[in-house]
């Protein structure tokens, strides 16, 4: 019998239901002298299995109200860490405990409920086949409190923080477990030998019977806005709400109307001259709120739903309209949205759901709209879903379909197979997709996987969804092995070894370069972390970067070598740092004028803490780059001595529980000089061409300090300053210092923002 299992045999008494608990952190009504108790816990991270060195009791019990869990964590107080964060981040400096529940107990998804000791919440979910994602936020309590020789967490997960499937039953299966984070060690401690990292997590988790509890809920999130950037004159004032309805019966409902997405969040400054577009995560709360269902994907290759195509910036004809000066001055880079609504509904063996979003209609140009329709069924470890997704644009006058069928197998805690078959349609061109991939661990300690790719050159995913690139034909196969037995005399605590081999081409057979990789990670007894990796390409074909040019489909590569050496410190009390470097070579080019492709990479980055409520972050990047290939146009392409800098400077200030001021920035200086003008034939050979060729220079400018304050759970009042600008300049050759301060000194936005949002 699992260990968890047998502590939890007697879970629910119905006793229990009688007594009023208060999630104070002190675990002192008498309830909880007859709740269940776990004792024993073991280091999964790094993955030794060793009994813990430090004692954690946790106590568990139900009632009407949901589930309790008060953990009981005994250390010394030196070594007590609080550092304060931001919510949903995992920091290695802070104490943490944590528990994972699948309410439905079909091992699809479990949702993982979290606190530091600095009484930091935070929320995820973890899928099957993928890693925990922390963008969902929950409605739930916790609260930590510091004694003598230990410190306790109290939490209560509500039966309706979650969309849970109906039952007429007294009793409903669920499957849950327990972590605790000991920063000192920066090891993760669980009571079932498993962790949300590793990829048999959900098979890993205790099934336990407890009384069936429905429970629905009603909450509405009104908000008022003020946004007015001093750049362009731009000023709004909006007006909106969220609602939120859980019926309690495996039925919810989830309403925006007229939503504001503002400014409070911004996006990691990526610079990308590549033909494969940028992915960015979601960072609205709507759309990550009840989205699970409708989150299909295969790491960054491909997803269904991308969220942010909604509200993303509008077409525009300027030139054919009355007034086309007017129509350039009030283009915007996003759209309004007039509503977004989503339905989902849980039943004994499946899900279904229905998502609908409309942008709003503009003086020069029109919204989308978005339907999206979502099924899956569950035979015992078998599951089968569909997928349907239709976007209307009515500026363009055009609309795009795609349907999926999606199967998983568990045919054990060892094996899992998943298939994903989709077609696309656009304005009559039908396109076929393919992925089929397998995950197998022989033992606990060493893991095998892989996958194959197909998509058609007509296969088009991005008008809801994200498609890496389509046109492609992809081979993948991995494998890892850990150990951990290592002799006390050794420093070493944890050894990965990883190797995988990718094959890629264009669906007619023009190779990629082959790739193989090995990476070498260890942990360290002093908590200090080292990676070493390199990777080996093969010479190949480069299918990608003439944009699909029917008379020059691809332009072919040299082989490659490169390493890079990753170095994360120990924690030295109040501050810690990491460093990396890279270094890539490749042989010259007979066909051409070339000396030689090299690259070369530095990071050096920092944290300070010195007290719970403050902490700096900074990091420098430099990227120098001899013969970077950039395309032009055409057949056309150029070579460059590159030199990329970015400079990141993060600060968070927080006054108690309720103040919290966040300031994040990103400074980006590109310089490309010594050009070389290119032409490549339709062999993919390149050889000198005498086009006229500049350098140039790019800067980016990200920065923005947010305040925000906690009215009550989950309202909140921000006040955000965002400046952010690009400047590129192909005629004038500037220094380093030149391009950091031009788009700062000439921003595209400055915009100040202020925004109530409250929940009733």
């Amino acid at each position: 019998m699992h260990s968890f299992q047998k502590y939890l045999i007697i879970f629910f008494i119905s006793s229990v239901n009688a007594e009023l608990v208060t999630v104070d952190g002190s675990l002192d009504e008498a309830v909880w002298g007859n709740a269940s108790e776990i004792n024993e816990y073991f280091e999964t991270v790094p993955f030794t299995l060793e009994p813990a060195r430090v004692k954690t009791i946790t106590k568990i019990f139900s009632n009407e109200s949901g589930i309790y869990i008060g953990f009981k964590n005994f250390q010394e107080n030196s070594s007590m860490l609080s550092n304060k964060s931001m919510r949903d981040e995992i920091p290695n400096n802070v104490d943490q405990n944590g528990v994972a529940i699948d309410f439905d107990g079909d091992r699809q998804k479990a949702y993982m409920f979290f606190v530091t000791l600095a009484n930091i919440q935070g929320d995820g979910i973890r899928r099957l086949g993928g890693r925990p994602e922390f963008d969902w936020d929950g409605d739930w309590e916790v609260k930590t409190k510091k004694y003598n020789g230990y410190w306790i967490s109290e939490f209560l997960i509500p039966w309706n923080v979650v969309l849970m499937k109906n039952s007429n039953e007294k009793e409903r299966t669920i499957n849950i477990t327990t972590f605790r984070y000991l920063a000192v060690d920066q090891s993760w401690l669980n009571n079932d030998k498993t962790s949300g990292f590793r990829v048999n997590f959900l098979s890993n988790l205790g099934s336990i019977q407890v009384n069936n509890f429905s429970k629905g809920k009603l909450n509405y999130f009104p908000y008022i806005s003020k946004t007015y950037n001093s750049v362009t004159g731009f000023n709004e004032d909006r007006v909106g709400t969220e609602i939120f309805f859980n019926t309690g019966t495996g039925k919810q409902i989830n309403l925006t109307v007229n939503p504001d997405f503002g400014q409070a969040e911004s996006d990691e400054v990526i610079v990308n001259f590549t033909a494969q577009e940028t992915f960015y995560s979601e960072k609205r709360a709507f759309f990550n709120e009840n989205q699970s269902l409708f989150d299909l994907s295969h790491y960054d290759r491909y997803r269904v739903i991308n969220t942010r195509r909604i509200g993303a910036h509008s077409s525009y004809i300027c030139s054919d309209s009355t007034n086309e000066e007017l129509c350039d001055s009030t283009k915007k880079t996003y759209t309004d949205i007039n509503f977004a609504l989503r339905y989902t509904q849980k039943y004994q063996n499946g899900d279904f759901g229905i998502f609908v979003a409309q942008e709003s209609d503009e003086s020069f140009t029109k919204g989308k709209d978005f339907v999206a329709l979502r099924s899956r069924n569950n035979f015992g470890t078998r599951s089968i879903g569909y997928f349907f997704t239709h976007v209307e644009d009515n500026f363009l006058n055009n609309n795009a379909t795609v349907n999926v069928v999606d199967f998983t197998n568990v045919k054990s805690e060892k094996l899992t197979l998943y298939t994903d078959l989709l077609s696309t349609n656009k304005e009559g061109i039908n396109g076929f997709g393919f992925r089929s991939q397998f995950i197998y661990k022989p033992t606990a300690l060493s893991r095998r996987s892989g996958s194959i790719l197909f998509f058609e050159d007509s296969f088009q995913l991005n008008d809801f969804g994200y498609l890496k690139r389509n046109d492609w034909f992809h081979v993948g196969i991995g494998s890892d092995v850990t150990k951990i037995n290592y002799n006390n005399s050794s420093r070493i605590k944890e050894r990965k070894i990883g190797t995988d081999f990718n094959y890629d081409s264009d669906t007619s057979g023009n190779s990629n370069p082959i790739q193989i990789r090995q990476e070498y990670n260890f942990s360290y007894k002093n908590t200090s972390s080292f990676q070493a990796s390199w990777d080996l390409k093969s010479s190949g074909k480069d299918t990608t970067i003439t944009r699909k040019n029917v008379d020059f489909p691809y332009v072919k590569n040299k082989a490659s070598f490169s390493y890079n050496l990753d170095y994360e410190s120990p924690s030295y009390g109040i501050w810690e740092y990491d460093w990396r470097i890279g270094y890539e070579t490749a042989d010259k080019y007979k066909s051409w004028s070339s000396e030689g492709y090299e690259r070369r990479y530095l990071k050096v980055a920092g944290s300070l803490y010195p007290i719970n409520d403050f902490n700096i972050s900074f990091s420098a990047r430099v990227r120098e780059e001899d013969e970077w290939l950039n395309w032009i146009e055409g057949n056309e392409l150029a070579v460059y001595d590159l030199t990329q800098k970015i400079i990141s400077f993060d600060m968070n200030w927080f006054r108690g529980t309720k103040h919290e001021i966040r300031l994040k920035s990103q400074f980006v200086a590109l310089n490309a000089k010594n050009p070389k003008s290119l032409v490549t034939n339709k062999s993919g050979y390149l050889q000198d061409y005498t086009s006229n060729v500049s350098p140039f220079t790019e800067g980016i400018t990200s920065f923005q300090i947010r305040y925000k304050y906690e009215i009550a759970p989950l309202s909140y009042i921000y006040i955000v300053y965002t400046k952010g600008g690009r400047i590129f300049d192909d005629e004038n050759e500037k220094n380093t210092s030149k391009i950091f301060k031009d788009p700062w000194e000439n921003p595209d936005n400055e915009i100040f923002s202020l925004k109530f949002r409250l929940k009733f």
